[in-house]
């Protein structure tokens, strides 16, 4: 549990180094706002320490019968965040006014509905919109610890948009995009992502490969054409 913990830490210890904005609404916690609104509702956000307990998660568990890596539960609690983009991944923020509604909301749609039934359990979003994050639950891991998959909404639920494991677990997906974070700042993203495989060696660096080189190329060439990373 220590090393959970301490990779857990490492990611949000990053992430909170990032240009932490969002969009104000009245819904916004006061206590999280650190700057003025600006004239397009932007404002700059600061997290608190979390207060939700695992009986929570417990519920949303039984609600929707889902599993969740236990990782996985104790990242969500840690913190109250607004916003957690980090560009090849969205996770699901966390607001003391709604502290579950983003996992809920990866949930509660006819497409998360029919996923369940074959126990692969939506929980963030894949950074170019392809579809949600999966867990893949079909097989019993300890801890619930499940590797990560994407699913494609174009096929509406079928098993035959389910993409290869991309992640070996939760607390792998921590670290790449924790590294990614990191690296981020001075080097570019197809510079990157190779590294993967290194971090993840039984996920992103096995059956991920195909999709990790897809967003290598995808990087390189946004980089020619627009001078992005």
């Amino acid at each position: 549990m220590e090393d959970t913990q301490k990779v857990i830490k490492h990611f949000y210890d990053e992430l909170f180094e990032q240009n932490l904005k969002t969009v104000f609404t009245d819904k916004t916690p006061e206590e999280m706002v650190s700057s003025a609104v600006d004239s397009e509702g932007w404002f700059s956000w600061k997290p608190i320490h979390g207060t939700l307990d695992i009986s929570s998660y417990r519920d949303i568990e039984r609600k929707f019968h889902v599993a969740f890596p236990k990782s996985f539960i104790e990242w969500h609690k840690l913190y109250f965040f607004l916003d957690c983009d980090c560009s090849l991944v969205r996770l699901p923020h966390s607001s003391p006014a709604e502290p579950l509604q983003e996992i809920i909301d990866n949930l509660d749609n006819d497409i998360a509905q029919e996923l369940i039934l074959l126990k692969i359990y939506p929980f963030g979003q894949e950074g170019n919109d392809t579809g949600p994050l999966v867990f893949d639950g079909r097989s019993s891991i300890n801890d619930n610890e499940f590797p990560i998959r994407i699913y494609d909404y174009d096929y509406n639920g079928g098993l035959e948009g389910l993409s290869e494991i991309i992640f070996s677990s939760f607390l792998k997906l921590l670290e790449c995009i924790t590294y990614f974070l990191e690296e981020v700042k001075t080097r570019k993203i197809h510079e990157i992502i190779p590294d993967f495989f290194t971090i993840d060696p039984d996920g992103a660096g096995k059956t991920g490969i195909d999709y990790w080189l897809g967003w290598i190329t995808m990087a390189k060439e946004n980089d020619e054409l627009f001078g992005n990373q």
